[in-house]
């Protein structure tokens, strides 16, 4: 009978365990939502960042080419006073109003993108006001699901060190035999058989082992299920006990 004690406490530890590792398991699945709500915000947020960046670079890009292209007429204006044909007067005139109009469209260019950066510019406010407001929801809740985490953790190991404890004073082929019917078996390893039934399988047993379990002097198992089995009494006994 020792050895089916040791194996209920087993049962228990490892049942308790896995428990707590099936808990463990749905933490992350708490704060699931919000984490994917965190990553969509941050991922409209990123794509707004580089577009804006974007924007910068055309806008300065484009500053640069009026600004050249405005000395570019003032040096030919200067020229003027110098030049001595009629000829080269107007060809100097003809190339000013080239560069002008060609820095008008220019100039329309820079509106359109100063238009656009405005506009991105203040989408990209609103998104980072939002992303940083669900991030601080999300690493609050992360603050308390890490810790729950640790927890979890904590008791696993407790556990496991307990279950090693516990195993310890079994005899090892015994030991993974029982591990190997706890998996296979949905977490129920050892059970009663009563009224010569075993009380995992409900299947009939026979007469023959059931007055063997009395006797309890070895580990028997069930020929149905394989768990392994242990006398304890039938129901009528046990009323009148």
């Amino acid at each position: 009978m020792t050895n089916v004690k040791v194996l209920l406490d087993l049962q228990e530890i490892m049942s308790r365990s896995r428990m707590v590792e099936a808990e463990k398991q749905k933490v992350p699945l708490e704060v699931a939502d919000l984490k994917s709500l965190f990553e969509e915000r941050e991922t409209k947020f990123l794509a707004a960042k580089l577009e804006f960046e974007q924007l910068q670079k055309e806008k300065r890009e484009k500053e640069r080419e009026i600004e050249e292209e405005r000395d570019k007429v003032e040096r030919a204006k200067s020229k003027l006073m110098s030049i001595k044909t009629n000829k080269e007067y107007y060809a100097m005139l003809k190339e000013i109003e080239g560069t002008k109009r060609a820095n008008a469209a220019r100039e329309e260019e820079l509106l359109s993108i100063l238009a656009r950066y405005e506009e991105v510019e203040k989408r990209l406010a609103e998104l980072s006001a939002d992303v940083g407001e669900v991030g601080a929801r999300y690493r609050e809740r992360m603050v308390d699901i890490e810790a729950r985490m640790a927890k979890f953790d904590k008791d696993i190991s407790r556990l496991q060190a307990r279950k090693a404890e516990v195993a310890a004073s079994l005899d090892k082929g015994l030991a993974r035999r029982f591990e190997m019917i706890f998996d296979r078996r949905g977490g129920i390893a050892i059970v009663a058989a009563r009224n010569q039934s075993c009380m995992g399988c409900h299947m009939n047993i026979s007469p023959q082992l059931f007055n063997l379990l009395q006797r309890e002097d070895r580990i028997h198992s069930c020929p149905n299920c394989n768990r392994i089995i242990y006398y304890e009494g039938d129901q009528a006994q046990q009323a009148g006990g």
